[in-house]
Order: C-alpha cells, then structure tokens, then sequence
C-alpha cells in the first residue's frame, strides 16, 4: 500500500463551526435529552476539578500543614494541583456547549490553542505523577541522598524542563494544521494524527512507560519499607535517653514518609484505573481504523479527564490532617463571626503580669443588637477607692486567721483596730454585692484599669501583717 493513501486530513474546524450556514436559525432547537444531560455533567465535573484543586493548593501550602509534609512531595504536590487546574479552567469548561449544540462557537483560533493544552498538560500530568514515584522510591531506597540533594530549586527545575518539552512536543505537533475538534467524545479540540502509527505510538508513550514507572517505584518502596520494619528490633527501654529521642524522631520521619507514599500511590493508582480504558479505546480504533461509537467514546475520554477531580479527592480521603486542616480553614474563612475580637490582647487586663498598661484601646466594634450596658467607666472612677479599702481589710483578715488560727489573738487585733466581726461580715457582703454588680470591668476599658488592678496587686501582696493594717485604719 503506498504510504501517501494512508495519510489523513483533518477535517476543517470551519465546517464545524457554529457560524457556518447549515445552522440556521436558533440553536436551542438542536437540544436534546441526551445533550443536556452531557453538559450537565461536563459542568458538574468541571466545578468539581477547580474547587477540589483550589483546595488542595491552599491547604498543603498553608504553614500549619508544614509539619505534616516534606516540602520535596509538596512542591510535587502543588505542581500536580496546578496542571489539573489549568485542565478545569482552559479544557474542560469549553465543552458545555458543544455538548449541547455539537458544533464550536469559539473560533479556528482557540481551537488550535486548545488542542496544544490538551495534549501538553495530559502528558504532564502523567510526568508529574512520575517524578513523585521516583520521589518515593528514593526516599524509601536511599534516604540519605534524598535529604542531602533534594530542594526546592532542583524541584521546579525538573518539573520546568518537563514542561517546556511537554509543550515543545505537542506545538511541533499541533501547529502545522495538527487539530480538530472532536464532536463525539472529548467535544473540544484535540490533537489530529496524520497516520494511524502517530497515534498509537502517542497513546503507548503516555500510558505504558508512565503505568511501568509507577508500579516499580512504588512496589519497591512499600518492600523495603515493610522489610525494615520487620528486621528492626522492638524498643525495650521505656527510659529517655538521646538514642531512644532520636529514633522517636526517625519513627516519625518514617510515618510521615510512609503516610505521603500510601497516599501518592493510591493517586497514582487511581490514574492507571481511569487512564486505562481510554488508552485502550485509542489502541483498538487505531489499528481497525474503525471509529468508536459516541455515547461509549463521551464516557471513555471524561472518565480518563475526570483523574483531575479525583487526584484531590484520594489525596483528601487518606490524609486526616488535610481533612482536620482543611474544614476549620473552611469554617473560620466562610463562617466566622467579624464582630468579635479574635486576639487575646483585649483580654490582657486579668491578673496576669503580661497585660501592658500603655497599651490603647480597642477601637468600636459594629453596633450591637444587645442592649447597652451602663456606664461602667465612670462608676470605676467614683468608687474605686472604696473598692481597694474594703477588699485590702478583708483580704488581710482573712491571711491572719490562716496564719495565726486562733480567735482569740484575732479578737485583740479587731479590738485594737476598731473593728468588729459584723462590721467585716458587712464589708465583705458589700465588696461582693459590688463585684457582682460590675462584671469584668477591664474587659472593655483595659486602657485606664490595667495599671489600677496593678497597683491593687502590688498592695495586696505587701500586706502580711497587722501593723500595716493599722497603720492603714488610722491613716484613713
């Protein structure tokens, strides 16, 4: 057969485009059950994939998650949350109304550059998933040489170089008139193969190295990680010694590392699962040179699309911390009331010695639908006076009952003083009906009562004795 009969052509976005003249009139009439409930589900999953990427990329990212997480697996992490995302904003949204009209209402234009991103971050993500196995396995096999050469720097600078050859591959590909849009299965553009072997070798490059590669890395990994635990003998000391600290630090260094490797494993599993069935449908139409039926070839090709949605998904459902993590970030960004004060220096004025007495006050906060409270602050200023008398002369009583523990030497001390037992009973009735009467005051005006509570404090640990007392009653 000569290799010139066996070329193929793309068929011309133009004759498929919304615009030309076989669509006339409106659109809405080209509607069917079928094509709405495709676009439902395109949208649903399109949702699903930027709001589960979105998430992980801010939790694994956020500084209380860092001990949780090497940062060699969360740059991987991140990088991997980021292609799916570019798939959820650039691919996938953009097949809404094509599955409802089965035509492209966005132009020759973006129907080229969508065919490029289409196959470029494919690949990368297949490469990406790659990296983190090998990650894993030299983590797991050579654990000094992982922590002494890896770092941030040579991270991002593999993962760029993929990149950039992922997206050189595809432009040589894509551009010379390498695209078409696809009206049955992926109803979006895609990368056009001139020959039947083109699309078979790309089908086999992105599936079989990348299954290979997953499957050895993390099947050695997880063997040498059970070996070890095996021939390592089991602690018989309950005493802490610098040996029994340092391996409470490796055995936490192995958990981490155990936990990041299950989980990066199981993502990766769950890709050969959804790619699998894809790279078989390519496989088989390619070398029957037969062509897949719709309803089969639309859920084949977003089953294997849909691995971005579930990439988080697996990573949320084995990792308890991201789940912890991620709901109260949730809760406390969406659910958290803003009129009340979250920081504890507008608390401070209690009978701590780290309150400030030059601090300022807090400013107004939104009015409030309870009913005002009276003025407290003038009230404090009337009687504060009084206040310090009454709860010094109580207070000291009762440090010279408990020191001393007899009536009778109490009794002279009264009578010496002036004072009687009803006369302190009442004192005391009275400094509690007025505490309770104005609850928590430097609560709310710690500006001016921090020092006064201070110098409270101060006053009532220099009274020991009675002589200071008397001292006091006869001053006043």
């Amino acid at each position: 057969m000569d290799s010139k009969a066996t070329l193929l052509v793309p068929p011309n976005v133009k004759n498929v485009s919304c615009s030309h003249p076989r669509y006339t009139g409106s659109l809405i009439y080209y509607i069917g059950p079928l094509d709405a409930i495709q676009a439902l589900l395109i949208l649903m999953l399109t949702v699903g994939i930027i709001g589960a990427n979105l998430l992980v990329i801010f939790v694994i990212n956020h500084r209380r998650y860092s001990p949780y997480i090497h940062p060699q697996p969360r740059y991987l992490l991140t990088s991997l949350s980021l292609n799916d995302l570019a798939i959820g904003l650039l691919i996938t949204p953009f097949g809404v109304l094509p599955a409802l009209f089965h035509c492209w209402p966005y132009g020759e234009i973006y129907c080229q550059i969508q065919a490029l991103l289409r196959g470029a971050l494919s690949q990368q993500s297949a490469v990406i998933l790659v990296c983190m196995a090998v990650d894993r396995y030299m983590c797991a096999m050579h654990p000094d040489k992982y922590h002494q050469h890896s770092s941030k720097k040579g991270c991002v600078a593999i993962l760029s170089v993929t990149w950039t050859l992922c997206l050189t591959m595809f432009g040589l590909l894509v551009l010379p008139k390498g695209y078409y849009f696809n009206n049955t299965g992926l109803l979006v553009c895609e990368p056009f193969y001139s020959k039947p072997s083109h699309r078979i070798l790309a089908t086999c490059s992105l599936y079989f190295p990348t299954t290979m590669i997953l499957m050895y890395c993390y099947g050695s990994s997880f063997h040498a990680s059970s070996f070890r635990l095996v021939a390592t003998p089991p602690a018989v000391t309950a005493v802490t010694t610098p040996s029994s600290t340092s391996e409470k630090v490796v055995s936490l260094e192995r958990r981490l590392n155990g936990s990041a490797s299950r989980t990066m494993a199981a993502m990766s599993l769950g890709y050969i699962v959804m790619v699998t069935p894809w790279a078989i449908q390519e496989i088989v139409a390619a070398c029957t040179n037969s062509k897949v039926p719709p309803f089969l070839d639309f859920i084949v090709t977003w089953t294997a699309i849909s691995n971005s949605f579930w990439n988080p998904f697996i990573y949320w459902l084995l990792n308890a911390h991201f789940r912890r993590l991620g709901k109260e970030l949730f809760i406390n960004k969406c659910f958290a009331p803003d009129d009340e004060p979250t920081t504890s220096k507008s608390r401070c004025c209690s009978v701590s010695s780290e309150c400030d007495p030059n601090m300022l006050p807090m400013p107004p906060g939104p009015p409030s639908s309870k009913p005002p409270r009276p003025d407290l602050e003038g009230l404090s200023e009337k009687y504060w006076g009084e206040i310090l008398e009454r709860t010094v002369s109580s207070n000291s009583l009762h440090a010279l009952q408990r020191v001393y523990g007899y009536k009778a030497h109490n009794s002279s001390i009264l009578e010496m003083n002036g004072l009687t037992s009803p006369d302190i009973a009442g004192r005391g009735n009275a400094l509690s009906n007025f505490s309770n009467s104005e609850p928590r005051l430097c609560e709310h005006y710690h500006d001016i009562n921090c020092a006064k509570t201070k110098a409270f404090l101060n006053g009532q640990q220099s009274i020991e004795g009675l002589p200071e007392i008397g001292w006091r009653r006869g001053n006043d």
